[in-house]
């Protein structure tokens, strides 16, 4: 999308290249991650299906099938963080936030993505000295042995990257509200 087309290129001045660069290596930064995490799904589906002809057709059912299906489900919920983050996907509470306007709603907005890029900070404190552990005992998987590391860092990454497209989300404009939707 040009400059000239991007909504509110018109108020933003000076430094709107810049912006709209870093808003371009979030958002494919984020859409690399979701790739992945779409890919482990896809590697989910195949993987028990595998296992199913495997045990049904052959009698010979597959040893790694539930803990590389765990680690492969981690890596999805993790890597697809960052996509929803930035697309305002995510399910949210709007008791309050759809009665405010102006900057009441905006100062809730901030406040709400402080809380999650906090969380984020916390998250990252404590899973990065789990993967460097991990990683220096090259910790492996009960049954199978797989390597945990490589999931955890993974992990980790798209932890760091949903934290940054949380407080890029916070200087950027409110999001449109949710749409409602009819009651059953």
């Amino acid at each position: 999308m040009a400059a000239s087309q991007h909504p509110g290129a018109a108020r933003r001045a000076g430094g709107s290249a810049a912006l709209d660069l870093l808003e371009s290596v979030l958002r494919l930064l984020a859409g690399a991650l979701a790739a992945v995490g779409a890919a482990a799904l896809a590697g989910i589906f195949v993987l028990v299906l595998a296992a199913v002809v495997m045990r049904y057709g052959w009698g010979r059912p597959f040893s790694f099938t539930e803990e590389l299906s765990g680690l492969l489900m981690t890596v999805a919920v993790f890597t697809l963080l960052p996509a929803t983050v930035l697309r305002e996907s995510h399910i949210r509470v709007t008791l309050l936030s759809e009665r405010l306007r102006g900057w009441r709603a905006r100062l809730l907005f901030v406040l709400a993505q402080a809380v999650f890029v906090a969380f984020c900070a916390v998250f990252l404190r404590e899973a990065w000295g789990i993967a460097q552990f991990t990683a220096q005992l090259n910790l492996m998987s009960e049954q199978s042995r797989l390597p945990l590391a490589p999931f955890l860092y993974l992990s980790v990454a798209a932890v760091a990257l949903a934290g940054v497209a949380g407080a890029w989300r916070a200087l950027r404009p409110l999001p449109p509200a949710a749409a409602q939707e009819p009651p059953p």
